[in-house]
């Protein structure tokens, strides 16, 4: 799992969102959606569950949201994740709140599907894919098989 920057992590799932966008659809009609990092909980054995509850915010960025949210809703659509971390920033005085930079994780490891969303408030549940390991060839494998 990689630091990157929000682009960095949209553009690994081949997706490019629109300006400082939290979502976006891949051609395929998959969901690439930033979440907070403290917006997760263990739900169940191999299950993590990430809640958010949009009200109040009426951003461009957060209507595109709520229709790519509905979207993948009605079409159970498979959502894949961006973990947003804000680290505080080091420089700030102690005991104070400062705003620090964030990070941003692509977890290719984590599918989800949207659960629940009912305009304002929406859950994803996530589970852990089983990617299969590339297969390790002794060195010269491919050579010795060459000559044969």
């Amino acid at each position: 799992m990689n630091e990157t920057n929000l682009l960095e992590a949209f553009g690994s799932y081949k997706v490019k969102p629109g300006r400082r966008a939290r979502s976006a659809m891949t051609g395929d009609g998959n969901l690439v959606i930033s979440c907070w990092y403290a917006g997760f909980k263990k739900a169940q054995v191999e299950i993590l569950r990430y809640e958010e509850d949009l009200s109040g915010q009426t951003s461009e960025i957060t209507q595109a949201l709520r229709a790519h949210l509905a979207e993948a809703l009605s079409n159970a659509c498979e959502v894949r994740v961006i973990v947003a971390v804000k680290a505080p920033d080091q420089m700030a005085p102690s005991g104070t709140t400062a705003a620090g930079r964030t990070t941003y994780y692509a977890r290719k490891d984590l599918v989800g599907r949207v659960s629940a969303f009912d305009g304002e408030r929406f859950v994803v549940e996530f589970r852990r894919t089983q990617a299969p390991v590339p297969e390790k060839r002794p060195k010269g494998a491919l050579l010795a098989r060459g000559m044969s």
